[in-house]
């Protein structure tokens, strides 16, 4: 969680009771102890999301989504943890501490957005009613930009002649000093001192909006090629970071909502283009390369990224780079294929009813890269079948799940008319002779299925599973238990990620406060492990409400028992698969080896069972 103090947290959420604010944006009906409704966050007919008024958390049983006050609002508006942090502080009449310099910055962004604001209607005027802006209207209007789209997005253009302090001198006017233009990359200082510049000069202007859609920055394009760069950006200011920026977000949202994907392209005018034709889901990343921070932003509005880059070498490795950096967000990507020669302008001006065409016939992105490695071969040809295989391993040793690797790993294998098995072994040796921050299945499953987080069955009925989930329960309840069972958990291999990551967590939290409420903290925690939280919290447990210390204790030991047990059924399923490949591959030696280990994983699970259930 970002530095806030948790006073303020808490204080919001003692003031605001979770009920009121989730039956603000749907409606609740009683369901026992809890209240449920239909989720905002997925298309349902019964409702699955449950709201409990009690532990003042809510969870969805469908999408797995939950969470408490901030985690809601951060899903509902689209916004971060700050972000609901402001929105609800401003409804609570909560103020919130700040920094000794916060003033200040408070102020200068104010003053940067207002000399943005009269900025972007001074390029405007330019572009549509001074004849110096009449070269760059005619050239905008060759490339099939509309009248109605240079209003729309307030496209503009800054002049030059004679002068180079056209815009300085307008600002002036508007009482802005030197400091303040320089401060908000409007203005640079000229080598060797002297009277200030404007920073764009003969250049089409296309303002830039975050995703809220305030205007904090300026691209510009020149009108002569000759001209360089091709393509000037403000720079970065108090308001802007185009690291952090994705173009044209703010208008794409409800598109990308209502359409559950987001296109991304390259260029602002790709944007503006694809508008024009009726696709409004479009971002792009304004010329620079992909960034964490934007796929985050990506990953607040959907699930799903279409990427659709120019066919030259620039866009070809940018595609790559793109799924590359989306694929370890857990982002479902596909890539459009403009035909060679065309960039998405060019393609969509030429054919604007085209889209739908190239969307439909999207590739997955390891199809796309696999295909893009092996299309220059003759796959009928051994020779080229063997450098085939060889270009086909860096691509699938990208993939982080398992069981996608498996997938494309015989995709590939039928192209080259090779056993699957062996490309992934060779996979398993490439990544075994580089660093890895992790196992190969470091990512795999990093989202909890229903099985694993929907407990509404164990609410005091049969025999509920008492596995990860139920132990997070355990411990949830009573933190003071974790120190007693840590080096227990540091020992276990969980079935996900998520789950690792959370006790890990939890741990850390009781080292720093003993006495800490993990619930009250939630915020702290990542989007999926609040899911995790969520659902466990809400569940009632025999052994917690009974305040039985010896049940409760039974219940750990069985818990840590079947995550050990199902973690050498994980082992054992694996080296059925590993023995197969050994055995074609003709390693006598190998196969041995885990022959060996088979036979003792077995004899280790019969113990265990016999030790969980009473018998072998």
């Amino acid at each position: 969680m970002p530095t806030v103090k948790q006073d303020a947290v808490q204080e919001i959420k003692d003031r605001l009771d979770l009920v009121d604010l989730v039956s603000e944006h749907l409606r609740l009906q009683k369901a026992g102890r809890d209240l449920k409704g239909l989720c905002p966050f997925h298309q349902e007919k019964t409702p699955s999301l449950y709201v409990s008024p009690e532990k003042q958390l809510w969870h969805c049983y469908g999408c797995q989504k939950g969470g408490d006050h901030f985690t809601f609002i951060q899903d509902i508006e689209h916004v971060d943890f700050r972000g609901a942090l402001r929105m609800l502080a401003e409804k609570t009449g909560i103020v919130l501490e700040e920094s000794p310099g916060a003033g200040r910055q408070r102020e200068l962004k104010r003053t940067i957005q207002r000399l943005n604001g009269l900025a972007a209607q001074y390029f405007h005027h330019i572009l549509l009613e001074n004849p110096a802006g009449q070269r760059a209207l005619i050239q905008l209007e060759s490339r099939g930009i509309t009248r109605a789209s240079m209003t729309d997005f307030q496209l503009g253009f800054a002049p030059a002649g004679h002068r180079k302090d056209n815009l300085v001198r307008f600002l002036r006017k508007h009482g802005a000093t030197d400091g303040e233009m320089v401060e908000a990359g409007l203005a640079i200082r000229p080598e060797g001192g002297g009277e200030l510049w404007d920073r764009f000069r003969q250049r089409i202007i296309i303002p830039i909006h975050d995703e809220r859609g305030e205007l904090i920055a300026f691209g510009g394009r020149v009108i002569d090629d000759s001209n360089q760069p091709k393509y000037l950006n403000t720079s970065q200011t108090a308001l802007y970071d185009k690291g952090r920026t994705l173009f044209n977000l703010h208008r794409a949202r409800k598109s990308i909502h209502e359409l559950k994907h987001a296109v991304l392209m390259e260029g602002y005018f790709d944007a503006i283009t694809a508008s024009q034709a009726n696709v409004t889901n479009v971002v792009t990343t304004s010329g620079t390369a992909l960034t964490e921070h934007q796929i985050r932003l990506l990953k607040r509005e959907t699930q799903e990224l279409v990427l659709a880059f120019d066919r030259d070498d620039a866009g070809l490795n940018a595609t790559q780079r793109a799924i590359e950096l989306a694929s370890k967000s857990g982002i479902h990507i596909k890539v459009v294929r403009v035909p060679q020669g065309k960039d998405p302008d060019d393609y969509l001006r030429a054919h604007p009813d085209g889209w739908a065409n190239l969307r439909e016939h999207a590739l997955p992105e390891w199809e796309y890269l696999l295909r893009q490695v092996l299309a220059s071969l003759d796959l009928t040809e051994a020779e080229d079948r063997r450098r085939g295989a060889e270009l086909a391993i860096p691509v699938l040793a990208k993939i982080p799940e398992a069981s996608v690797l498996e997938i494309y790993a015989q995709q590939a294998a039928g192209w080259l008319r090779i056993e699957p098995t062996a490309l992934v072994r060779d996979v398993q040796r490439m990544k075994s002779g580089i660093p890895l921050r992790a196992s190969p299945n470091h990512l795999f499953r990093s989202a909890p299925t229903r099985e694993e987080t929907d407990y509404s069955a164990a609410k005091g009925v049969g025999n509920p599973r008492k596995d990860e989930g139920y132990l997070l329960g355990l411990l949830i309840g009573r933190p003071d238990l974790v120190p007693e069972v840590a080096a227990q958990l540091r020992a276990v291999a969980f079935s996900a990620p998520s789950y690792e990551r959370v006790f890990a967590r939890l741990q850390r939290m009781v080292e720093e406060e003993a006495t800490v409420q993990p619930v009250e903290r939630l915020s702290e925690f990542e989007p999926d492990e609040q899911g995790l939280i969520s659902a466990v919290a809400m569940t009632r447990y025999p052994e917690l409400d009974s305040g039985s210390e010896a049940a409760l204790r039974q219940s750990l030991e069985q818990c840590l028992q079947t995550l050990k047990i199902n973690a050498s059924q994980r082992r054992l399923k694996a080296l059925v698969g590993e023995m197969r490949a050994v055995r074609a591959s003709g390693d006598e030696s190998r196969l041995v080896t885990l022959m060996q280990e088979n036979d003792r994983l077995a004899r280790e699970l019969d113990a265990l069972k016999d030790m969980r259930y009473g018998t072998s």
